[in-house]
């Protein structure tokens, strides 16, 4: 329940998590909840005194008008009043986000609850007055629940954690891609799922109407095609200055067994705003890949870039930083321009109190006209000691080049100062923020191993472009011997010849006829078993043509398990400081391609404790 002014639309996206608090007893479990929640930062509920937000900073009001949430639903009959607090606010673009706490001494992230079951329990705040959206309409009613598990099966879990901005600005006329971003701490296999009108509107009959023609993957890949002749039917939707530009995208994001079964689930409740065709977002760089483990007590840093094609560089910023990093000796940023490039570097330092704390941090870039280019990244905070490996030097192909296919992606291998085993993951995209789906999701470079792992993507034909077959990456593999299969042909070829032999004695009787005929068929013989065990076979050929590190096996399980291999991308090169990958299937993939299309690529380095560095970014042209 909200006071009787909040009469106008002003909600806009909301999400949960929850973790365990290790507070448990025979009598009870207790949990730790949170809750971030965007709105519309005109309001005058947030300039009173309910939510003190003057001059951009970030305040909580401790009287009595501090409760802005009420009637919080726990799921076992019991409600909580909760105390708010401004995580960040944008007047520019007319949005605030605060997040849950308790403020009864200082400010602490989270409410905890205690539960006397195992559950299901089904956490909920609901109220009504939702910004009005194409999809939609206005004044629909919103909830925001998660489903909590404990106990049993589900003993020791805890939900997984995401987070997006309130809105995402959407260039007009384009086909947009945008991927969500979830993290579990229990490293649970986590999917996303299109919410339902029940879970996120109201109970009773009715029909959640998603953005027409947005798809949603089971590993948070969204497109949307905003194409007018898709999303309004050949009308104009270059409707920058229309307030009804807004679509609402609403998505339940679950942990699960091995077997597939729900273990919990938690909302992400959020707005897409289409903007100008002729104003293209800015373009952003060195958004960190997959979960970045960082350990407690040693320092992680994250560099970011960013350009725009108006020359002016672009103002990058942090969205929704948790209130317990918000202390400059445990995060801090820098951020600098320099030729119409923006560098952004994050510095990140987690105390033992973080330990086992994962976090999803929304990223920003706004150019000079307001555009704005949103990615995501996710952090677990280890209490376990572990430095990460070196990062990985990209060779060839060199940056800015025009490539020849086949080729061979080379780079310097990594190394790790505890010692761990080293291992690799090929990132490859036709976007410079490796954004775009299963295209974008990387591919696992393992020493030593002969591997058909999933394709760079295995959807790439239905994004891009076709091809005949699957990629299958085939990475650190050795020649294939040809003598299993050489061994049946030749018992094959000799009882067939001493059944010929024993013909030919009973046929010919004149010795000397004999000897000549068996003179002639031995050499006959002798000429063919040469050419068939000479004479290449294709398919291994093209297996061949795939191996770049057949001979550094050896030497790779004894230097961390990184792989050596030649520069060149051949066979049983001497240079053991390199690691090549090359596939022919992916040569297929490039080939596929375009005439002139820029391809980007990177290498990450993983140790087998999760700590992890990543290269930098190089393209290439396809011919």
């Amino acid at each position: 329940m909200f006071p009787a002014s909040l009469s106008a639309d002003h909600f806009r996206y909301g999400t949960m998590s929850w973790e365990l608090t290790g507070n448990d007893n025979a009598t009870h479990k207790e949990i730790l909840l949170k809750m971030e929640n965007g709105w519309t930062a005109d309001h005058d509920y947030f300039s009173g005194n309910y939510l003190v937000l003057k001059d951009d900073t970030k305040k909580y009001f401790t009287g009595s008008g501090a409760l802005l949430i009420k009637n919080f639903t726990w799921g076992d009959s019991s409600t909580s009043n909760l105390v708010n607090k401004a995580l960040s606010r944008d007047n520019t673009s007319n949005n605030i986000i605060t997040e849950i706490g308790d403020n009864s001494s200082g400010w602490v992230s989270g409410v905890k609850h205690s539960y006397s079951g195992n559950g299901p329990y089904e956490i909920s705040w609901n109220s009504q007055t939702r910004e009005a959206t194409e999809n939609m309409g206005s004044l629909q009613k919103w909830i925001n629940k998660t489903l909590v598990n404990l106990g049993g099966a589900y003993n020791g879990n805890n939900s997984p954690v995401s987070a997006v901005p309130p809105v995402v600005q959407v260039q007009d006329n384009i086909t947009f891609r945008y991927d969500l971003i979830a993290t579990d701490v229990d490293s649970d296999n986590v999917t996303f799922r299109w919410g339902t009108y029940n879970e996120f509107f109201q109970s009773g009959s009715g029909t959640y109407a998603k953005p027409t023609g947005m798809t949603l993957s089971q590993e948070g890949n969204i497109t949307w095609d905003v194409r007018d002749s898709v999303l309004c039917n050949g009308c104009s939707q270059n409707d920058v200055n229309d307030a009804n530009d807004l679509w609402v995208a609403v998505i339940m994001v679950e942990d699960r067994f091995d077997n597939g079964s729900v273990k919990s689930y938690v909302p992400v409740d959020f707005f897409f705003k289409t903007t100008a065709a002729s104003n293209d977002p800015p373009a952003i760089t060195g958004i960190p890949s997959g979960t970045q483990t960082v350990s407690v007590g040693s320092t992680k840093t994250f560099t970011i870039k960013s350009t725009d094609n108006s020359g002016v560089a672009p103002t990058i910023s942090v969205l929704n930083l948790p209130p317990a990093l918000d202390n400059s000796s445990i995060w801090s940023v820098t951020s600098s321009t320099s030729a119409g490039e923006t560098t952004f570097t994050i510095s990140f330092t987690p105390s033992s109190s973080l330990g086992g704390n994962t976090y999803v941090i929304n990223l920003r870039s706004t150019d000079n006209a307001g555009m704005t280019k949103d990615q995501s990244f996710n952090i677990k905070i280890s209490s376990v000691a572990n430095a990460d490996p070196t990062a990985p030097t990209l060779l060839s192909p060199a940056d800015n080049s025009t490539v020849s296919i086949p080729f061979s992606f080379s780079w310097e291998k990594s190394t790790d100062p505890d010692g761990d085993a080293v291992s690799y993951k090929i990132y490859l995209c036709t976007d410079v923020g490796f954004v775009g789906g299963s295209i974008c999701a990387g591919t696992n470079v393992t020493a030593g191993v002969n591997i058909n792992s999933p394709p760079f993507n295995e959807n790439f034909h239905d994004s891009l472009f076709s091809w005949p077959s699957h990629l299958h990456a085939a990475t650190n593999s050795q020649q294939i011997s040809t003598e299993h299969s050489t061994i049946p042909k030749l018992v094959i070829m000799l009882s067939v010849l001493a059944l010929l032999i024993g013909i030919i004695s009973l046929s010919v009787k004149n010795i000397t006829h004999r000897r000549i005929v068996l003179m002639l068929f031995l050499i006959i013989i002798g000429t063919a078993v040469s050419c068939s065990t000479t004479e290449e076979d294709p398919i291994e050929e093209a297996e061949e043509e795939t191996s770049s590190e057949s001979d550094s096996d050896d030497a790779s399980e004894s230097d961390g398990g990184t792989s050596g291999g030649s520069n060149g991308g051949t066979s049983g090169g001497s240079d053991s400081n390199v690691v090549t990958y090359s596939n022919s299937n992916l040569m297929t993939v490039l080939t596929y391609a375009a005439s002139g299309t820029t391809f980007y690529w990177k290498v990450i380095a993983l140790d087998t404790n999760g700590g992890s560095a990543e290269s930098s970014t190089w393209n290439f042209k396809v011919p």
